[in-house]
Parts: C-alpha cells; structure tokens; sequence
C-alpha cells in the first residue's frame, strides 16, 4: 500500500486485519461478511508485523514461538532469512532471556524478531506495516525478498522502494485524495521510476 502519511493506510490495514470493527458498511472476502468470520479462526491463519514491536521478558525463542508448537526446522529458518543468528550467537542462544519490551536489543534487533515471529507462524496472510523501517538497506532489501518468496500473501505498507524487489509485488494499493486505487505493482514503479 502507498500512500502519503494520513492518507489512510494503517487503517485500512487494520480493518483488512480484523483490528478494529467499528465501521460503516461491509467488508468481504470470498463473499463472506468480514463480521461473520470467526475472530479466533481469522487470527489462526494471520501474523502481523508492526513498526513498534513488544517483546516479553522471556527467551528469544518464546519470544519468536508466541509459546506456541514450532518445528526446530521452522524455527531455524526463521532466524536464517531475518539476519538473526549473529544476534543469538552474541547473545549466547535462544534460551537467552531478552529484558522487559527488548530493552537489551536494538530497534533492528527487535524488528528482526518481529519478522522472525511472523514467518515462523507460517500463516496464510501476512500484514506488514513498514516490516523493514529499522533495517539497513542491504538486510531491509533481504528481507523483501524473503516476504515475497513466501508461500502465502503478503499485504504490506512501505515507505521504502527496493528496485528488483519492491516491483515483484502482485498489486499496488493507492490510497490518494479518499480514493482507493489498484495498479498492476510493476506497471505502476515502472512509472514511477521514469517520473
């Protein structure tokens, strides 16, 4: 989704991601009513990346794992594609226990476990909200790719333009003067780049 701030993004993100249900009108998805669908079922099949990211005062690994079954391989594969393993390494393994909210990381390190948490679920539909504002350029751009390597569907808000990345998307979402517009992604930053 693109958007100038105030446009409207973070809220269409959490109507689509079933975080706020006070609106006007409907929302469907395979012709089903948004309000109809079971919150508990909807939250089974999603994870969520945020800016502001919260940690427990607990290990890396539950802090990854929500406290939930995840298989060693899903686990390691998380840790590989978002750059952690240095980080767990420096911090002596998964079994470290992070300070309340991440206060011995830094804010990259905490995004990091936040896209960790996220890929390891292995949920169907991923909600991005600048998933990758705390990275450098080079791992930000990694991680992209990451995201659109997945097997499920990404719906992702982003300030940042990864050329060779960013333009893999299915679609762009416009959100510009009330109005919401769907574009072809390699069409539309074709144009964009040429501008």
């Amino acid at each position: 989704m693109k958007g100038v701030s105030g446009a409207g993004k973070s809220t269409l993100m959490n109507l689509l991601a079933m975080a706020n249900d006070d609106y006007e009108g409907t929302i469907t998805v395979d012709s089903m009513d948004y309000r109809e669908i079971e919150e508990k079922s909807f939250h089974d099949k999603v994870a969520f990346i945020y800016q502001d990211v919260f940690l427990f005062e607990d290990t890396i690994r539950n802090n990854i794992s929500l406290y939930k079954e995840i298989s060693d391989e899903q686990m390691e594969y998380a840790v590989k594609v978002c750059g952690l393993e240095p980080i767990i390494e420096d911090k002596g393994g998964m079994n470290e226990r992070l300070r309340e909210n991440g206060k011995n990381l830094s804010g990259g390190q905490r995004q990091r476990i936040s896209i960790a948490r996220a890929i390891a679920k292995n949920a169907e539909i991923l909600f991005v909200d600048e998933g990758t504002s705390s990275l450098n350029e080079e791992l930000g751009r990694e991680i992209e790719k990451v995201f659109l390597s997945l097997n499920n569907t990404v719906i992702a808000i982003s300030h940042r333009f990864y050329e060779g990345v960013t333009d893999r998307y299915d679609y762009v979402i416009e959100l510009k003067n009330g109005l919401v517009n769907r574009y072809p992604a390699k069409e539309y930053f074709d144009e964009v780049i040429t501008w």
